[in-house]
């Protein structure tokens, strides 16, 4: 924190900024006075609607302002210095203010899609004319060597993850060394791990004096902040005073993203297999949703080939809840352009609703995807002088669908089930970033599409905004929709019907992820290279007991029983395991032979087999994994000693 003699870095005096609506004026911020000391980490905190963003723009001059007048007297102005009163540069100071003192984030990176990252994190010094090209080079690379990306430094941003453009505009942000950093929700959209590492950069950050302003809606956040704001409504205070968010890391171990909650949890012994239902969605369609077969994906620039799909091989059925999870750079987006023909395959075959989308040219593939598919941008791509009824019509307007004089009725009902009815007649630029995200949703709903996708939606928005976006996902899904939805919530995944998880490009077994949802990714991936599928048909035997166990078994499909054997003539059903269920760890963890025989039940089973050696090796190196499956080997052995005593034997 500054000393006594330091003036305030930012100070904001009764500051109010208002929108003129169809509706009359939206106060957005509501006479707000607010002091930021230099070497501060300020969280602001509020709903979305609230008026964070708007807050923001008023600090870095991005916006006008109704009354008032916003003062910024640097980092390290002694208190005689004079304030530069932000409010009343005109738009060429304003720039050149900004690029001097200034280092903004923005929620949707905005990236030079035509230059490479070198080039993107450049731009700054080279817009204030301080540009020295061998220089600035090397200060661009060491920046994307500190936000963990500078091995994509000359590809172009559509080469690489949203995660990953995260982490270049805010080494951009850093370039000219500004004593202010503002950030506007950075994390909202990167996996976990790598929105720790860039919360722990700005940590770094203000350790060495920097002063960082920053928007999030997660409150868990809160103590990492050495001072936090909440706004309601446009006005700023403290924080609600009902109960204290724990402070936690946003990642505490490798296995963050965990595909359910207890693995230890897999025998179920009191149903027999041929009693267990599964529930299937009715739809109208007899064949798939989407099916990939053996597509790739390769980016060819200076830096060479970047392969961002490989062989991946995929069917999605109608009436499912679907998340898409992965690590930043492990080919989420793109496997989404993939299904909605934004981009093309370097090879294999895309069917989307019995379509082969790649065989249409561009156009129709447009006008198809229009009344097929609703699509969710990460940011929103609303048109900024269209209302946000009107933004939701247009794909109804586009693709002729539904008659002219029931279009603003349907645009009407979508922004009420999102509940922005009260917002409909606003620009985007009026409404807050979440609310922006509802009505993208509501748009992608406009021609009642069979197939929705959508990329990050809830990742800017507060725990009730999201949990209605989810709601709504869910009762599509319930009516026969494909919803499709790229994450990196590990509560969400626990709320799809299926995970389909992306590894460097390729497409992590979701047998494997099941069973061992402990491992990292990359283990995952080595898991699902060395498993070997087999068929067994009904009543065929899998293992005998007395003989030794060389595989972990995995369950694909079907069932298998748990066979006690005690005489040559006499056995008992132990238990009746299912997918996603595993036998072979009671003997591969603690030695010996099989303590029981295991064969495929009344409709036969599909099982992965992991060599043992391998399996060994996974579980050495996860302590989690080991854990759990040693867990599960110790209950399995003492049920099996047990039914042996109670039967006399």
């Amino acid at each position: 924190m500054a000393g006594n003699n330091k003036k305030p870095i930012i100070q904001m005096e009764d500051v109010v900024k208002a929108y003129t609506t169809g509706e009359g004026p939206f106060i957005a911020l509501n006479e707000v006075s607010l002091a930021i000391e230099p070497g501060e980490f300020l969280g602001i905190t509020g709903k979305s609607g609230a008026g964070k963003t708007t807050l923001l723009n008023m600090i870095s001059g991005v916006s006008d302002l109704t009354s008032g007048q916003v003062l910024f007297h640097g980092a390290n102005n002694g208190s005689s210095a004079s304030a530069v009163l932000i409010h009343k540069l005109n738009e060429d100071q304003l720039a050149q203010w900004r690029g001097e003192n200034v280092g903004i984030i923005y929620q949707s990176f905005e990236l030079m899609p035509t230059l490479n990252l070198v080039e993107n994190v450049m731009l700054p010094p080279d817009f204030l004319g301080s540009y020295r090209p061998i220089i600035s080079k090397e200060r661009a690379l060491e920046l994307l060597d500190l936000v963990d990306i500078v091995e994509h430094a000359y590809k172009i941003p559509a080469h690489i993850s949203g995660g990953q453009k995260q982490r270049v505009a805010i080494a951009r942000a850093l370039v000219n060394d500004p004593d202010l950093i503002i950030a506007d929700e950075p994390t909202g959209n990167l996996d976990s791990v790598t929105a720790e590492t860039i919360f722990q950069i700005f940590e770094k950050l203000v350790d060495q004096g920097k002063t960082i302003i920053m928007v999030t809606h997660d409150e868990s956040l809160a103590p990492r902040f050495s001072r936090r704001l909440h706004i309601v409504d446009g006005v700023v205070g403290s924080p609600p005073q009902n109960g204290s968010a724990q402070s936690v890391p946003l990642i505490e171990t490798e296995q963050f993203e965990r595909l359910r909650d207890d693995p230890g949890e897999l025998l179920d012994s009191a149903v027999p297999c041929d009693e267990v239902v599964f529930e299937k969605v009715e739809t109208d369609h007899d064949y798939p949703a989407v099916v990939l077969r053996d597509v790739d994906k390769v980016y060819v620039n200076a830096a060479g080939e970047f392969v961002a799909l490989k062989s991946v091989n995929m069917q999605l059925d109608y009436g499912q809840f679907i998340s898409i999870v992965g690590k930043s750079g492990s080919g989420k987006s793109t496997l989404l352009n993939m299904i909605t023909g934004i981009d093309h395959p370097t090879a294999g075959e895309v069917i989307v609703g019995n379509q082969h989308i790649y065989e249409m040219d561009k156009s129709k593939r447009a006008l198809w995807r229009g009344k097929n598919m609703g699509v969710v941008f990460q940011f929103f791509q609303l048109l900024p002088t269209l209302t946000l009824l009107e933004n939701t019509i247009l794909p109804m307007d586009y693709t002729k669908t539904y008659p002219f004089n029931e279009r603003s009725d349907r645009g009407m009902e979508l922004l009420k089930l999102v509940g922005l009815e009260e917002q409909a007649h606003k620009l985007p630029a009026a409404v807050s970033s979440g609310q922006q995200q509802s009505a993208a949703i509501a748009r992608a709903l406009a021609t009642d599409p069979a197939i929705i996708l959508a990329d990050e939606p809830t990742g800017n928005l507060d725990s009730r905004s999201a949990e209605n976006v989810l709601n709504i996902f869910e009762r599509l899904a319930s009516q026969g929709k494909t919803v499709l939805i790229v994450t990196h919530d590990p509560s969400i995944t626990r709320r799809t019907d299926q995970t389909i998880i992306l590894s460097d490009g390729e497409i992590i077994d979701q047998t494997v992820a099941i069973a061992l949802p402990y491992l990292s990714h990359p283990d995952m991936l080595a898991a699902t290279h060395q498993a070997k599928r087999q068929k067994f048909e009904p009543r065929k035997t899998i293992l005998r007991q007395g003989e030794p166990v060389e595989n972990f078994y995995m369950i694909v499909s079907g069932e298998v029983d748990i066979m006690a054997d005690y005489d040559k003539t006499s056995e008992m059903r132990l238990a009746c395991l299912g997918p996603g269920q595993f036998f072979g760890e009671v003997e591969l963890t603690q030695g010996g032979q099989s303590i029981a025989s295991v064969r495929a039940a009344r409709r036969g089973a599909e099982v992965a087999l992991l060599p043992k050696d391998v399996f060994i090796d996974l579980i050495a190196g996860s302590p989690s994994t080991r854990n759990a499956i040693q867990e599960t080997a110790a209950t399995r052995l003492a049920e099996n000693i047990g039914s042996r005593k109670n039967n006399g034997k």
